[in-house]
């Protein structure tokens, strides 16, 4: 299953890129997440792999919870009718570790 989508709230600055990623890695999906540039609040998103995990991490989103230790926290979660591809997004499961994230950063999703 590919699937993707929008989230807004506290998505920016608060290292939920990173959280999004690295949940993707521990269920063994593939992901990519691109900060919107023209709304801070903003960010979106792909997930491919098995239905079942996808569905999970589709769900953990659309509730109100902390994600990461940043308070990363998502308010409203679109899913979009088009895909899209995970190599057009910035941060993916293939490019994670070419960042220079912040140290100490516990993640929740």
């Amino acid at each position: 299953m590919i699937k993707s989508g929008a989230v807004y709230g506290k998505v920016q600055g608060v290292m939920f890129r990173q959280t999004f990623i690295r949940a993707c890695l521990v269920r063994q999906l593939a992901g990519g997440v691109t900060n919107d540039p023209s709304q801070e609040d903003r960010v979106t998103f792909t997930l491919l792999g098995e239905d079942e995990l996808v569905l999970e991490i589709i769900e953990r989103l659309s509730k109100p919870e902390i994600l990461n230790s940043w308070q990363a926290s998502v308010e409203k979660l679109e899913i979009l009718e088009q895909p899209i591809p995970i190599v057009q997004h910035e941060v993916t499961t293939d490019n994670v570790d070419d960042f220079e994230w912040s140290p100490g950063v516990e993640f929740y999703l």
